[in-house]
C-alpha cells in the first residue's frame, strides 16, 4: 500500500534534484537541439551532442552548480554557474549562447555538483 505512495513521491521529487537544458549545435540557439537532464551531484558526459549554445529549461536544487567541461573532463570545468536560479547568467528560458563563446572547443559536457 505504501509502495505506490513512495514511488509517486520519488517520481514527483526527482525533477527538483536536477537541472535541464536544451543544447543546440549552432550559435544563438540554432541548429539541432537535444534536451539534457543533469542529476544532482553527477556528471553527464555520455549521449551529449556537440554543443555551441544552450537554453536553461529548469533549475536544479538549492546550491547546485552547472559546470561546463570539454573532452569528458568532468570536475575540471571551464565555466561554472549556480544552477538553482541564483546566477545572473544561467537564467531559465534566456538565450545563453554568450556564456560559451569564450571556450572554443565545441564538445561540451555537463556536471552538477553541490558546493560543500
Amino acid at each position: 500500500m505504501h509502495l505506490g505512495k513512495t514511488i509517486a513521491f520519488f517520481c514527483l521529487s526527482s525533477g527538483a534534484l536536477s537541472y535541464k537544458i536544451r543544447a543546440f549545435s549552432g550559435k544563438d540557439c540554432s541548429g539541432d537541439a537535444k534536451e539534457i537532464n543533469v542529476w544532482d551531484n553527477t556528471c553527464r558526459d555520455n549521449n551529449v551532442p556537440t554543443t555551441r549554445s544552450f537554453r536553461v529549461l529548469a533549475y536544479g536544487a538549492h546550491r547546485q552548480r552547472a559546470t561546463f567541461s570539454e573532452d569528458h573532463a568532468c570536475g575540471y570545468g571551464k565555466q561554472s554557474y549556480w544552477a538553482d536560479g541564483g546566477s545572473d547568467k544561467f537564467k531559465k528560458d534566456a538565450l545563453a549562447a554568450e556564456l560559451m563563446e569564450i571556450i572554443t572547443n565545441p564538445a561540451w559536457y555537463f556536471d552538477a555538483n553541490l558546493d560543500p
